[in-house]
């Protein structure tokens, strides 16, 4: 069965950027229509913690929180600093700017209401010019699935994030991991309920919002190819085995990183596979990037080590349908854990996940990075009070996942960890956590991870406590992707796909994360960057396509 279809705009992808895009589109009287390869809607936000980050922002202003674009920007270009050479100021210069005019409008249309995450720090706070200790991260109210109607069901559930409750709830009861304390009540409430926050209600928002202007939705219609005439792209070919689409028009690709796709996540990140993995769906697999490159668009990338990549494990048994068995992990940040290489060195602010992938992947002089594989080493103290993932605080772990031991050598064995260097890493880590402290290498120190990633309850430090009390634990990590690309299209200004001599592609727009991280500020990053980025330039490439067919 062939299928012919013509739309003003196509958008590939239903993640933040995609759903931006068509909403806007629509809003200016496009005809539009959304295609997605998966079964559900939300890609990778839907899976996401739902922070978007956004400097000067109104829902700030109107706080009378104190911020300006010069100060975002300032703080956008400091931490790119490591790559000067990729940090764009004009492109970082219209993210800014168009970040916040596309939150106030969407909020203006109903399209989502917005929340501030409170007495959230920059990453870089206060060290980095520019940086604030509140005001710039955004997520959604909450937002009940009802709310979405019979589409309820198009929405991708999240396995990632304690749904349901919201930031500041989180916060009070003890921090992203302290879920010996968090309020079990308001928890079932809420699943009854089914009220959606973090990045499944921001997709919830803007999914119903999709829906409530009748914009045209392709499921499980994978791109397989963009119509191309005379060097311009006219719309896009879906080959399924249940027969094929063709629609015109001109294309917005937003599908996401390469996180799935071993040759692009080879090529940008180069985390080796036995090391590596993502905590996105497993449809995230670099197909904008792909169709970009057939149609002669140019890509490039910031360093592997630059990527926003977390420490995490796998699972011994997926536990749904689609479900990779990769999950992140909070719990190293807290107190009583530490992380080390296989001669039970520590060998990073193992609190921090930047400085955990830039080390963690550091090559010594004979070119091997001495750091793989790393480990996670906690104690009873530290399981009786958050559990491990699935696992609640003091329940026995998942089968074949974590190793126990009462004392460290045999923990150390059964890791592959040598025993001397471990027993001698936790005695000298324990003299000074006793007193919240690490001299060697600052866990504890960053103020983004004391309020996210920290035990508020715990004192004299949120990251820091001796691990003391047997018996000892201990698994081996990963250092898996997230859905936010190292590498990806080349795109200019409102997302226009460039070839390499810079010359536009004309029909074709990209958007997110299969668009390079130079588009938008260069090599540095911060929580909330991505769908802010996502979000922006799916507002602004869908303005640009709509305005330059009224010209």
């Amino acid at each position: 069965m062939n299928s012919r279809f013509s739309f003003d705009v196509i958008v590939v992808g239903s993640g933040i950027g995609g759903l931006a895009a068509a909403i806007r589109a629509d809003s200016l009287g496009a005809s539009v229509c959304v295609v997605e390869k998966a079964a559900h809607l939300g890609g990778a936000t839907a899976w996401s913690g739902g922070q978007v980050w956004i400097g000067a922002n109104h829902v700030a202003e109107r706080m009378g929180l104190d911020d300006s674009e010069e100060e975002t920007l300032l703080y956008v270009q400091s931490i790119a600093g490591a790559h000067p050479e990729l940090f764009d100021p004009y492109m970082a210069k219209e993210w800014i700017s168009g970040a916040i005019e596309a939150a106030n409008w969407f909020e203006t249309v109903g399209a989502i209401e917005w929340r501030l995450i409170p007495n959230y720090e920059d990453y870089y706070y206060p060290e980095a010019p520019g940086s604030k200790k509140n005001g710039r991260y955004l997520t959604g109210e909450p937002i009940d699935g009802i709310e979405l109607g019979e589409n309820r069901k198009l929405l991708v559930d999240a396995p990632h994030w304690p749904i349901g409750i919201t930031y500041e709830e989180m916060f009070d009861w003890g921090g992203v991991s302290a879920r010996d304390r968090w309020d079990k009540e308001i928890m079932i409430d809420r699943k009854l309920s089914d009220t959606m926050t973090f990045g499944q209600g921001i997709a919830a928002w803007f999914v119903k919002a999709l829906f409530d202007r009748s914009i045209p939705v392709f499921t499980e219609q994978p791109v397989t190819s963009l119509l191309i005439e005379s060097d311009k792209v006219v719309g896009i070919e879906s080959c399924t085995s249940s027969g094929n689409i063709e629609i015109s028009g001109e294309v917005i690709l937003a599908t996401g990183a390469h996180d799935w796709s071993p040759m692009l996540s080879s090529q940008f990140v180069g985390i080796p596979t036995e090391h590596g993995g993502s905590l996105a769906p497993t449809t995230v697999a670099g197909d904008g990037i792909t169709l970009g490159t057939s149609a002669g668009a140019a890509t490039s990338a910031v360093p592997g080590t630059a990527a926003p990549i977390t420490p995490g494990y796998k699972l011994p048994t997926p536990i749904f349908e689609g479900d990779s068995g990769f999950r992140g992990c909070y719990e190293h940040c807290m107190p009583h854990t530490i992380l080390v290489n296989r001669n039970g060195e520590r060998f990073c602010d193992d609190s921090f996940h930047p400085d955990v992938i830039l080390k963690a992947m550091q090559l010594d002089a004979n070119g091997d990075k001495p750091n793989l594989p790393f480990f996670m080493i906690w104690d009873e103290w530290h399981h009786s009070r958050y559990g491990l993932g699935i696992t609640g605080p003091g329940k026995p772990y998942v089968n074949g996942l974590v190793a126990s031991a009462s004392e460290l050598d045999s923990l150390a064995s059964q890791l592959g960890i040598n025993p001397d260097g471990l027993a001698a890493t936790v005695t000298d880590f324990n003299v000074h956590a006793t007193l919240g402290e690490d001299p060697h290498f600052g866990r504890g120190t960053n103020h983004s991870v004391r309020t996210f990633r920290g035990d508020g309850d715990h004192h004299p430090n949120p990251n820091v406590g001796p691990v003391i009390e047997p018996p000892f634990y201990g698994m081996r990590m990963r250092l898996l992707n997230t859905g936010i690309a190292a590498g990806g299209l080349v795109a200019g200004t409102a997302g226009k796909v460039l070839r390499d001599d810079g010359s536009e592609i004309e029909g074709l727009y990209a958007v997110g994360e299969c668009v390079t991280r130079t588009t938008g500020g260069g090599a540095g990053y911060n929580s909330g960057y991505s769908l802010s980025r996502a979000m922006t330039y799916g507002y602004l490439a869908a303005t640009a396509i709509v305005n330059s067919s009224d010209d």
